[in-house]
């Protein structure tokens, strides 16, 4: 009996000095205050790519380019990093034939728009795909 006493208190303890152990590497860790007293965030939405927004909608930034492929399509490019040449495509516009008077007139430009993922078939396989409701001049 003294036997199996000892091995339930050794037992016991080492599964509390386990949870000790365990939660001492859980703590939340703190975000250093910004220079500008800003969020970390503030600013990001600016640099080129994709951003989830609330309701299932997403916001692209990037360099709108009529892509000559596949029968040619609306895109959004990162130019940042390809010394402006056409860099990565961030998003197609899926909707594009309906905004082609509007898009025409912002080819080359710094844009954002802001829509829904496309969530049909397409033969376009060169990123995302957003049905644009918005597009704005940046």
């Amino acid at each position: 009996m003294p036997a199996q006493i000892m091995a339930l208190a050794f037992a016991l303890m080492f599964a509390l000095i386990l949870v000790a152990c365990s939660a001492a590497g859980t703590s939340t860790p703190t975000t250093p205050p910004q220079p500008d007293g800003g969020s970390i965030n503030a600013g990001s939405e600016l640099a080129p790519g994709l951003f989830e927004m609330e309701g299932g909608t997403v916001k692209a930034i990037g360099t709108l380019e009529w892509v000559d492929l596949e029968g040619g399509f609306w895109a959004l490019v990162d130019n940042s990093a390809a010394g402006g040449e056409s860099g990565s495509t961030i998003a197609v516009i899926a909707n594009g034939d309906e905004l082609d008077s509007e898009l025409s007139q912002l080819e080359g430009q710094r844009v954002s728009v802001i829509g829904k993922r496309f969530e049909g078939v397409s033969i376009r396989m060169a990123g995302p795909e957003i049905v644009v409701e918005t597009v704005e001049k940046l």
